[in-house]
């Protein structure tokens, strides 16, 4: 199974699954593909600041969200750059089965998001995909990413959509649908 295949499976189990047995599952996947001492050091980063820092982006993001009438908050985090990332205030949305993400590029406001340096220097010493050990990497750090700005997302309880991806993922991942 390749990398993407991983990733649509997630978007399922973000719907249907408990958000610490999606955790489990690409841990134990991370430590089968790239060794329990890989999966072990991205386990012990801490991210209670980060869903804090979360938390907050988000209730910003939805009061503006409300002040322009939006219809959804796209959280996007860049892989190759420190892991940083935006909020993004979307005019417009498609629910994930109309495979229509184009929605996320009509943004009318921005907000910059936490960083997480710790992921991006792992993800540095290996890359997306280019080997098994990349792969489960990649898989748990974007595991950890998902889990904790779900667990954000539930925290402040938002009636429009909330949807994260990394930059360029395709699709887009729903939250909050």
């Amino acid at each position: 199974m390749n990398i993407y295949d991983y990733l649509e499976r997630m978007q399922n189990e973000l719907l249907y699954d408990d958000l610490l047995q999606i955790e489990q599952k690409y841990y134990s996947l991370c430590s089968q593909l790239a060794g329990a001492e890989e999966a072990k050091k991205i386990e012990k980063i801490n991210l209670d600041k980060l869903q804090q820092l979360l938390e907050i982006g988000l209730t910003k993001s939805i009061k503006l969200a409300h002040d322009y009438s939006a219809k959804a908050i796209y959280y996007e985090y860049d892989l190759d750059n420190e892991w940083s990332s935006h909020f993004f205030i979307c005019t417009n949305y498609h629910p994930l089965l109309e495979q229509d993400d184009d929605w996320a590029c009509d943004w009318v406001e921005e907000l910059k998001g936490p960083d997480i340096v710790e992921f991006a220097h792992i993800y540095s010493e290996n890359g997306f995909d280019k080997t098994e050990k990349a792969v489960g990497i990649t898989l748990y750090l974007v595991a950890r990413t998902v889990v904790v700005f779900a667990k954000a997302s539930r925290k402040v309880k938002s009636k429009i959509p909330i949807c994260i991806a990394f930059h360029d993922q395709d699709p887009i991942m729903r939250i909050i649908e």
